[in-house]
């Protein structure tokens, strides 16, 4: 390949790429940790359910107090434990497992899901342990 056509093709992938991620994110809502935060504050006056799609030891190595886990990786088939007429927080380790999952929900008719922008990275407050 000529280094004038790989000129125009490295821009045009990236450009693709990015647009596809911005994309992704705007059509699924996100929120802030601070916005967690004030919903984990007043869960039980809603109905929200708030959930870590990490891997089972990443949440037992340390979550956040009122998070179920549902690991990303079987999601797809235990997705139905999850209520359809209640919000979905949606929270991973940055934001990108959890938009994901929010896709997955999407796909599957949930209309009320929300994604923690940022992820666990953003969160400031104290863990749970299970080590």
């Amino acid at each position: 390949m000529k280094v004038k056509n790989l000129a125009f093709y490295v821009p045009m992938i990236l450009l693709i790429y990015f647009g596809y991620h911005f994309l992704e994110k705007k059509s699924i809502e996100t929120i802030s940790i601070s916005e967690l935060e004030n919903k984990l504050q007043i869960q039980d006056s809603e109905n929200v359910v708030f959930v870590d799609v990490r891997e089972k030891h990443e949440y037992e190595s340390g979550h956040i107090q009122g998070m179920e886990n549902y690991p990303l990786s079987t999601l797809e088939s235990e997705y139905k434990n999850l209520p359809r007429d209640s919000e979905i927080i949606l929270l991973c380790r940055s934001g990108k497992r959890s938009l994901q999952a929010a896709q997955i929900l999407k796909d599957q008719g949930y209309t009320n899901i929300k994604s923690v922008d940022g992820g666990i990275l953003q969160w400031t407050g104290e863990l749970v342990s299970y080590k």
